[in-house]
């Protein structure tokens, strides 16, 4: 078996996968960066937003009782997005960013003093897409040993309606008020990044909503099934995802708003997640190292 395996798709698009049992090598178009295996999670490609890296020691953390990883989250945030799977709809649709991404902006635009500039180097986070033409956003948030999601949802032009970022906590530890600050400011400047261009952009908003959008993004707190552990909220997290591809409408209405509650779904199916991403990801290594890997188009 070679020291080093990959599997590239159309997909996903670097998913990056070592059978190798001392050393990750990981190449950034920034650095170049060594660790052990057991501490790759710590220093995985959080500067490429569509890199997956992974170790067969990352599938510790599927363990019972164990907290998901940045790195199996991301892979399944990944599989969420395949054409093949079960969930998938219309790619164009949704946009995903990665656990990573809420941290680095806040560290790298929302804590600067002139955030003008650094949100336009941020941009390379969604470089090519017009957040504001897709029907939701989906951004993962990991503070203090807990994950919750939010979604943002971008509404037809007939409903004369701003944004609406939606909270989705499993155990209600995260403050959604600071979480929404946050997101309305990373909304906002994309806004006004967008209004200086000189392109004229077809987009699903409202004329008269889009002119005032920082004043018309509404926010909101959903009611969710509540893990019964402390340690599912990453399996939640991606539950929320899966079902919520599944049964949302193209576009989100207010009224739609009722699809959540605390029987949307039994708190079992999403903690069933971790035998079924640990299975996945099995077979993933299985088919790799016979040179058959599945995910091939």
């Amino acid at each position: 078996m070679p020291s080093q395996m990959y599997m590239s798709t159309t997909f996903f698009q670097t998913l990056l996968v070592h059978f190798i049992s001392k050393t990750v090598v990981l190449l950034d178009e920034e650095e170049l960066e060594f660790d052990v295996i057991n501490q790759a999670d710590q220093v995985g490609q959080r500067d490429d937003p569509e890199a997956v890296e992974i170790c067969y020691s990352d599938m510790e953390c599927l363990a019972p009782e164990s907290y998901l990883s940045s790195i199996i989250m991301n892979f399944y945030i990944r599989y969420l997005q395949k054409p093949t799977s079960p969930m998938a709809r219309s790619r164009c649709d949704y946009h995903f960013f990665n656990t990573y991404f809420y941290e680095k902006l806040k560290r790298d635009v929302l804590n600067k003093t002139d955030k003008e500039t650094s949100f336009v180097k941020f941009r390379r986070w969604w470089k090519g897409v017009n957040i504001f033409e897709k029907a939701y956003i989906f951004l993962p948030i990991n503070e203090n040993l807990h994950w919750s999601l939010v979604i943002i949802c971008i509404p037809n032009k007939e409903d004369e309606s701003g944004p609406i970022i939606l909270h989705l906590d499993s155990l209600g530890l995260h403050t959604s008020k600071l979480i929404f600050n946050d997101v309305k400011s990373f909304l906002i400047e994309e806004w006004k990044f967008i209004r200086k261009e000189d392109v004229v952009h077809e987009l699903p908003i409202a004329d008269n909503i889009w002119d005032k959008l920082s004043r018309r993004i509404d926010e909101k707190v959903i009611e969710v099934p509540q893990q019964r552990n402390e340690y599912d909220c990453g399996l939640f997290v991606l539950f929320f995802m899966q079902r919520f591809i599944e049964e949302a409408p193209e576009r989100l209405k207010k009224k739609d708003l009722d699809m959540f509650g605390k029987k949307w779904f039994k708190p079992e199916e999403a903690s069933s997640l971790r035998r079924k991403i640990s299975n996945i990801l099995r077979e993933e290594f299985k088919n790799a190292s016979e040179g058959t890997c599945k995910l091939n188009p």
